[in-house]
């Protein structure tokens, strides 16, 4: 992947974020897999009952439905980032990386977690804009060690001329995530529906938590792939 800081559109990241995926979309899948998918299917099919409305997220809901759940994918995609990085390093080198880069990693999230909060409680688009701004914190955490402030001052620095660009594209993608993952669940649920009235529940159960978490874990590898290339760019 050529590094250069010019014709940054949504285009661009869109096309560079395909073309790093299409070589080495099963090698990243089975990396991972075991930290996304499983991860999902085992909520799907063990854990809690997803929340229905806010006042159902107590502590516990929400440590296990999402804390557990982000931090443990988080290795599956600073994983990613290190091998679409650097494509000739081994799996097993791109794990060890990403668990090296895990605690700055999670000091870097706790930093910015509350201002990314209050800025999605302002409006939209101020959130989004401080997402696009820490949209390199996970390649720069991987392949730049550093301290937390470090990190997010890279990422800062790097995104200060292509924030709009990058919301831009956020914007688009939240919006084809939201629309993929509704016709995932819509899916899931006929097919769950017809094989428990073929007398499969069971099967059914697991299809409707198999198909959406699958979702989820090639977006989550593409997100990943994403914020990667667009360091590649601007590195």
């Amino acid at each position: 992947m050529a590094a250069n800081s010019t014709g940054l559109t949504a285009g661009a990241i869109w096309q560079d974020t395909l073309a790093a995926l299409r070589p080495a979309f099963w090698t990243l899948f089975a990396v991972a897999a075991p930290f996304t998918l499983l991860v999902d299917m085992v909520l799907s099919l063990f854990g809690p009952e997803a929340p229905r409305k806010l006042a159902d997220i107590t502590p516990g809901v929400a440590l296990v439905l999402f804390v557990i759940p982000g931090l443990v994918g988080a290795i599956a995609q600073l994983a990613v980032a290190h091998m679409v990085a650097r494509p000739d390093a081994p799996p097993r080198v791109a794990l060890a990386a990403a668990l090296a880069a895990m605690p700055t990693y999670v000091l870097t999230l706790l930093i910015t977690a509350i201002p990314t909060g209050l800025a999605f409680l302002l409006l939209i688009v101020p959130g989004l804009y401080l997402v696009a701004r820490l949209f390199l914190l996970l390649p720069v955490a991987v392949l730049e060690p550093g301290s937390a402030t470090a990190i997010l001052r890279r990422s800062w620095d790097m995104t200060a001329p292509h924030a709009w660009t990058l919301l831009w594209f956020l914007l688009l993608a939240a919006l084809f995530l939201l629309g993929a993952a509704v016709l995932a669940t819509g899916v899931a649920s006929a097919m769950a529906s017809v094989l428990t009235l073929l007398g499969a529940k069971s099967v059914g159960n697991f299809a409707a938590a198999l198909l959406p978490a699958v979702i989820s874990a090639v977006f989550s590898m593409a997100s990943a792939t994403a914020s990667t290339v667009v360091y590649l760019r601007l590195r």
